[in-house]
């Protein structure tokens, strides 16, 4: 199982340091406020940050793959024109294509944005994320939007997808749910990772207050 190790500082706009390991399915589990979305724009180059891995480098280059909250295709392209934005190359489209029958899409190849249901607009978003070959997906609030059944049938479908890749996913949430069906799980709490491990193990032994209280759990 590929992993990443993540070490990240953030002044703004929340002071933040992040430092764990990201393997398999991975949950980054934090209240509204906490610096989640933050740190994953931070990763994809998209804000100000030290640490390792890829600081200094462009958002175009680095090996990630961003899924914001918002899936943000571009309302004027098709799925197709979609999922080849990041391409080059006269065979763009072919590659496209090629990319959308793997994943089961290809008969929304020729639908807008606008003709999506929000299940199939979080598919088309990851398999443009997945276009260029990432090395990493990061995943805001993956079931924003998403009823109880879409929620668990696109996630299911998210992780498959990635794990057969063999790219690890970091999916920021504060959904106990998504944490609870995570390989490996990270709490974010007072601008750091108070307990990061085993979803499993961190959900049977907080280790401290903050990370029971975090967990759901009603104490007195």
């Amino acid at each position: 199982m590929n992993a990443i190790e993540i070490d990240y500082t953030l002044t703004t706009p929340v002071p933040l340091h992040a430092c764990f390991t990201i393997r398999g399915f991975t949950a980054l589990l934090g209240r509204s406020g906490e610096g989640k979305t933050s740190l994953l724009r931070a990763l994809a180059g998209l804000l100000p940050a030290t640490g390792r891995p890829w600081q200094g480098l462009a958002p175009e280059q680095r090996p990630i793959g961003y899924l914001p909250q918002e899936t943000r295709l571009f309302p004027h392209l098709s799925v197709l024109e979609n999922t080849a934005y990041a391409l080059k190359g006269k065979t763009r489209l072919e590659a496209a294509r090629a990319l959308l029958a793997e994943l089961g899409l290809e008969e929304l190849a020729a639908r807008q944005p606008h003709q999506l249901s929000g299940g199939q607009g979080k598919r088309v978003a990851l398999a443009r994320a997945l276009a260029h070959g990432p090395q990493l997906l990061l995943l805001d609030e993956p079931s924003a939007g998403l009823d109880r059944q879409t929620r668990d049938e696109t996630l299911d479908w998210l992780k498959q997808t990635a794990m057969a890749r063999g790219i690890p996913v970091l999916a920021a949430t504060h959904d106990y749910d998504i944490a609870a069906q995570a390989d490996t799980l990270a709490l974010l709490a007072e601008g750091r990772i108070i307990q990061h491990g085993m979803a499993a193990e961190v959900f049977a032994t907080p280790v401290s207050r903050a990370a029971a209280e975090l967990l759901g759990a009603k104490l007195l």
